[in-house]
């Protein structure tokens, strides 16, 4: 059987209100209606003492860890983002400037091939005066003077007859440097 305590151990804020005239008396009601019941059966068992415990706040520090963290990973990814677009932007930059550079390159080739030609040599030689051979003659030249010539100079006779290179073997290396870029 349970017992109800007493109105007089009750808190205040629990406390009945006091009752105005032309109220009824508001009592809680025992299922024990024998007094001397009552009373033996409180002594009996002791009542335990009740304490409001505060709630644990569990949820609102998980949901503000989770906000941190995610802050902070947005952050990150904020930065990331950042730093790709850095990078592009030097790509961009320098693919830009081969660009310009492969263009250089064309016009000054276009510029070398045609002070090269023969038609501009021949131009510019009848413009200086020159005129075209009519006759062509083979010169023989003596031993000595080879001699005489190599002794004089002969480091830089044997270090131009190695290195000379025709135009078609510099385009081949020229193209060999630049790849397939025209």
């Amino acid at each position: 059987m349970a017992a109800v305590a007493p109105l007089h151990d009750q808190p205040e804020r629990l406390a009945p209100r006091r009752s105005t005239p032309g109220q009824a008396d508001r009592r809680p009601m025992s299922r024990v209606t024998d007094p001397a019941l009552r009373g033996a059966a409180d002594r009996a068992t002791p009542r335990p003492v009740l304490q409001v415990v505060p709630r644990r706040r569990r949820a609102a520090s998980i949901v503000a860890t989770s906000s941190v963290i995610l802050f902070g990973l947005l952050l990150g990814a904020v930065a990331f983002q950042t730093r790709i677009a850095q990078n592009q932007l030097a790509l961009d930059t320098t693919e830009h400037a081969v660009k310009d550079a492969r263009a250089r390159y064309d016009v000054l080739r276009r510029a070398r091939a045609e002070l090269r030609s023969p038609n501009r040599l021949s131009v510019e030689a009848t413009r200086l005066g020159m005129v075209p051979a009519t006759n062509s003659a083979f010169m023989t030249i003596s031993a000595q003077t080879v001699a005489r010539m190599t002794a004089t100079a002969g480091w830089l006779t044997r270090n131009v007859a190695e290195n000379t290179i025709s135009s078609f073997d510099q385009f081949g290396v020229v193209k060999a440097v630049a790849g397939d870029a025209p």
